[in-house]
């Protein structure tokens, strides 16, 4: 049997070397989209979870749950109403402030459904309608919450807030 020369062989190698590059290079793009839209969905779930804290504690302030519509489901929307009317029932204006944030991973059950858990820090001042006063203060209340999204008209909204501290007692989110 007579060997290949060494023309050959180099030839060979050459071709293989370009068939590995050309490979490398035709996939490399796609992996980098495909990475970089995953991780821009994950970063507008963390937005969306962002601004409906920034909304909450708005609605919370002013008594008006309207401006979560923009961030919430709807009954995520009715959930914390009744949970701002049962404190304007008691006279009482909740403000509340974000310390500190922190997101674990998110996670995507189908393409219009995500999941983020987060580590929470708030402080509270529960203060009179009639006086002004500050009733009660609460300083570094720490929740892991549980955040489930929808997809709705081309946006992230919060459709479900649970606690992760303690085990559920009901279908009713806790906060």
């Amino acid at each position: 049997m007579k060997r290949p020369s060494r023309a050959i062989l180099r030839a060979q190698r050459l071709r293989g070397t370009v068939g590995v590059l050309l490979v490398f290079l035709v996939f490399t793009p796609t992996l980098g989209c495909g990475s970089s839209s995953a991780g821009e969905e994950a970063a507008a779930v963390r937005g969306a979870v962002s601004a409906y804290n920034q909304a909450l504690t708005a609605g919370f302030a002013t008594l008006d749950m309207n401006a979560l519509s923009q961030t919430a489901t709807q009954g995520q929307a009715q959930r914390e109403y009744y949970l701002m009317a049962a404190l304007g029932e008691s006279r009482v204006r909740m403000l509340a402030t974000l310390v500190d944030i922190e997101f674990g991973e998110v996670t995507f059950s189908g393409e219009d459904q995500a999941a983020v858990t987060t580590t929470e820090t708030w402080d509270y001042e529960h203060v009179s309608l009639e006086t002004s006063e500050t009733v009660r203060s609460e300083r570094g209340v720490v929740y892991h919450l549980r955040y489930d999204l929808v997809m709705q008209d081309g946006r992230w909204l919060v459709d479900r807030v649970t606690s992760l501290d303690e085990p559920p007692t009901s279908d009713e989110t806790t906060r």
